[in-house]
């Protein structure tokens, strides 16, 4: 196996399965815990090429863990570019009183 190739999860599979990471106090400050369950899951989900069950059965741990960084980074990304909250607001009174 040379390749995995993994597609952007959808909006569908986001809200069925939940955000991939959470925030945890953890000694007097905040820390960002993978959930590797939901993580698993997206990613039996989103691989394109070659078949999931062949992917997972193959790759070793390495790669396992570059598929985990890059599915991660999906998420990370779609933060990164979401709208402020100010940004949603103002946006929503402006189609309301439209």
């Amino acid at each position: 196996m040379t390749k995995i190739v993994l597609r952007e999860p959808t909006g569908s599979e986001f809200f069925m399965l939940g955000e991939p990471q959470s925030w945890v106090r953890a000694g007097g400050g905040m820390a960002l815990v993978d959930d590797e369950k939901v993580i698993r899951a997206y990613v039996e989900r989103c691989i394109v090429q070659p078949d999931p069950v062949l992917a997972f059965s193959q790759m070793g741990v390495l790669d396992a863990k570059a598929v985990k960084e890059a599915m991660l980074s999906f998420f990370i990304d779609a933060e990164s570019s979401a709208p402020s909250p100010a940004t949603k607001s103002s946006q929503s009174e402006t189609s309301q009183t439209t």
